[in-house]
């Protein structure tokens, strides 16, 4: 009995998952794409590295050793990274992986 109550939880998961997944695709495939979901499409890797860039300050103590400056070259080292190479995910992956780099031997 408790097998089958198992079993039937992992389906109806499955079932739920996959139907959230798949039927926007379904729903959606002949309409046009509409104006505002282009420009969040456009606009949303910059959205995120300003929401990034604020929660990253957020929490920094000027007073205190290093003075922020591990948190500030990991900001430089994703400006120009991304002038560079123009490509957000990138961007915020290694200016993570910097930042986490500077703290473990700057702070």
């Amino acid at each position: 009995m408790f097998e089958n109550y198992i079993l039937m939880m992992i389906l109806a998961a499955f079932i739920g998952t996959y139907l959230s997944r798949v039927l926007p695709y379904h729903l959606f495939k002949h309409k046009e794409e509409s104006k505002n979901l282009l420009f969040i499409q456009k606009n949303m890797p910059l959205l995120i590295i300003v929401v990034l860039f604020f929660y990253t300050f957020y929490g920094v103590d000027f007073s205190k050793a290093p003075y922020g400056l591990d948190i500030i070259l990991a900001c430089v080292f994703v400006f120009f990274f991304h002038l560079k190479f123009k490509n957000a995910l990138l961007s915020i992956v290694l200016g993570t992986i910097f930042c986490m780099i500077c703290l473990r031997f700057l702070g």
